[in-house]
């Protein structure tokens, strides 16, 4: 499977592997000018095999992983050549020299380099702290709504359209709540919005005194109609993609309590 049909890791993901990145580079920097600093090695004998083939190790299992999920990175970081611990014949070496270990000590750095400016760059946030806020307050909301049942299609629905918020895309998101808006909308009596959301109210789904929801089911519904529409146009800013999730979240909350979603 390519990186591209790969599910993304999360954010805490990369950030453990970006931390793995920088230990592992800090660690093989001090190796380097340890040896480095030694006059013709640590002894005779050289530097202990298993020693550096471990360092190795643990830096292949990071580019294999990075390769496999950003495919980018991956390529930019060096391949260790694990023939260099073992003896023509077969079998591990005893011991390495200076200038065998150096090699690897600055292909694992360099690799290291690499991953981290990468992973770096993605994990810059892409929209203003208060956005990322309010778009995890949402996900904390979705989360309890589907512990309550609410449809598995609208909650994957729902979980992509904050995903891509998170991500500043903020076309790709307002449409997908538009769809879900849409899908909710469609289940609800009425020609008018307005009918829909007299509906509503008379129901008892919506309260006759939360003139707010109501305000707010409208305005969904209008809004969520014009990213739906053939005008090209339109694009969002960050408060109508928020104005369209919290609206989405909204009427998958009064679909569950209604019984709409089916």
């Amino acid at each position: 499977m390519v990186a591209s049909q790969m599910k993304r890791p999360t954010r805490e993901e990369m950030q453990a592997a970006l931390a793995k990145v920088r230990a592992l580079k800090r660690f093989a920097e001090e190796f380097l000018e340890d040896v480095r600093s030694s006059e013709g090695g640590v002894s005779e004998r050289g530097f202990n095999t298993e020693n550096v083939k471990r360092l190795a190790d643990v830096y292949k299992e990071i580019r294999i992983w990075i390769s496999m999920h950003f495919y980018e990175i991956g390529v930019q970081m060096p391949h260790v050549d694990a023939s260099i611990f073992y003896n023509p014949g077969g079998g591990l070496k005893w011991s390495l020299d200076e200038k065998e270990v150096e090699i690897v000590l600055r292909d694992i750095i360099i690799g290291c380099d690499a991953a981290e400016q990468g992973l770096q760059a993605l994990l810059e946030p892409l929209v203003e702290p208060n956005i990322l806020n309010r778009l995890d307050s949402l996900k904390r909301e979705l989360e309890k709504l589907e512990n309550e049942g609410l449809d598995a299609s609208v909650v994957k629905n729902l979980r992509e359209a904050i995903a891509e918020a998170e991500q500043g895309h903020y076309l790709a998101s307002a449409m997908i709540s538009s769809r879900v808006i849409r899908y909710v909308v469609d289940r609800i009596p009425g020609d008018m919005d307005e009918d829909k959301v007299k509906c509503l109210v008379e129901t008892g789904v919506v309260p006759r005194d939360r003139k707010d929801v109501q305000k707010q089911v409208i305005t969904s519904m209008r809004l969520s109609r014009n990213f739906l529409s053939h005008r090209v146009d339109l694009f969002p800013d960050p408060g109508e993609t928020l104005m369209l999730l919290g609206g989405a979240l909204a009427l998958a909350k009064l679909a569950l309590s209604a019984k709409l979603q089916t």
